[in-house]
């Protein structure tokens, strides 16, 4: 809790050592990873083109970590110190979103990517039980295979997870508005589970701006927010809101500002063309947006009163981005409460009450910061 307002940290992140899936991978898969240099290795290819200038060029070095971090880079975020860091911000739960990379390659054997989302499973259900249930991870699910995929759900919601996620990017040449994946958010919503989309720079899958782009300035300027546009738009376009309409679904950690002007174009493409294009949608996309959709607003983003002007307060979840390097840690809720044009109503909603609605939690079972 923070000045009086309760807060969930919607799009957080722990640090899993690079040696966890190898680990804890089912045996017969463990030959298979291998870690080099600090670098995970699955099948002998690399999961992640960032490179170590990268993470200069953000000052995120292991150096400036314990500068920034101190106890908790120290003790390289162990479940003790991440809480003591939640609390030194107010937040009083977080939902974490790792595994960025790991399974995230293109050309993966489905199965290998399967064992070793159930690795990461046993860790961050782990790490969650250390920590009091006040991280809770987000399961990623291995869409290379839907049929694995859905037994995925099984195996995470048996650890206790209750949020899924996967990336926004093309996988094996397939949109996430592609019918084949009907059985996957069929078996969501018969277990009213949410799935997030979460980017991350450097995965070796097709990528907006890195197929045109080489520094980290202009990747990561396009590769989140333009790989979320274009996911939400082949999900509405798709037809998935009209096949699954109470299905939940987040763009998470690509900021919110680019949503009304988005929202606009695709409801003028709609009545433009749409008769034609989309003759099946029975709405506007704005609309489908407003009835299953939320959005991640970045602690530092100026422009949300905007968004709350033009979109409403209903469907933007806070997010912090700890630990990463442009994490606004240990200020990102009081930069949050900072932001000029939001009301307290609408602070309230955005820290807390969206993510109540949108992860399904019960309030009341909820511990409170410190």
């Amino acid at each position: 809790m923070k000045n009086g307002f309760r807060v969930i940290d919607s799009d957080g992140h722990t640090m899993p050592p690079v040696t966890l899936w190898r680990d804890l991978i089912d045996p017969q898969y463990r030959e298979r990873i291998a870690v080099e240099g600090g670098r995970l290795l699955v099948d002998g290819k690399r999961t992640s083109t960032v490179t170590p200038e990268v993470l200069t060029a953000l000052r995120f070095t292991e150096e400036d970590r314990l500068q920034r971090f101190g106890d908790m880079a120290e003790r390289n975020f162990d479940p003790p110190s991440v809480v003591e860091g939640m609390d030194r911000e107010g937040v009083d739960l977080s939902v974490t979103y790792d595994d960025l990379y790991a399974t995230w390659v293109d050309g993966i054997d489905p199965a290998l990517a399967a064992a070793m989302c159930r690795a990461y499973y046993r860790w961050i259900s782990e790490f969650s039980e250390q920590s009091g249930g006040r991280v809770v991870g987000a399961a990623p699910l291995p869409i290379f295979d839907v049929d694995l995929a859905i037994e995925a759900i099984d195996d995470a919601w048996e650890l206790g997870m209750r949020a899924f996620w996967v990336r926004p990017n093309p996988i094996n040449g397939r949109l996430l508005g592609d019918p084949a994946y009907d059985p996957l958010y069929a078996a969501l919503v018969e277990r009213n589970a949410p799935l997030s989309l979460h980017e991350g720079m450097g995965a070796t899958l097709p990528s907006i701006g890195a197929d045109r782009f080489s520094s980290f300035l202009t990747v990561h300027s396009c590769c989140h927010p333009m790989e979320q546009q274009m996911a939400m738009l082949s999900l509405i376009a798709g037809g998935t809101f009209d096949r699954f309409p109470t299905l939940r679904v987040a763009f998470m950690e690509s900021g919110c500002s680019w949503l009304p002007y988005w929202l606009y174009r695709l409801d003028e493409h709609v009545e433009l063309v749409g008769w034609h294009d989309a003759p099946d949608l029975k709405a506007l996309p704005s609309e489908y947006f407003k009835r299953q959709c939320f959005i991640s607003v970045e602690s530092d983003e100026a422009l949300v009163g905007d968004v709350v002007n033009a979109v409403g307060d209903d469907n933007i979840l806070f997010s912090t981005d700890f630990p990463h390097p442009d994490s606004a840690y240990p200020h990102a809720v009081d930069t949050f409460l900072g932001l000029p044009g939001l009301t307290d109503e609408s602070r309230g909603k955005i820290l807390f009450d969206n993510a109540l609605r949108y992860y399904a939690l019960d309030a009341s079972t909820l511990k409170t910061a410190a």
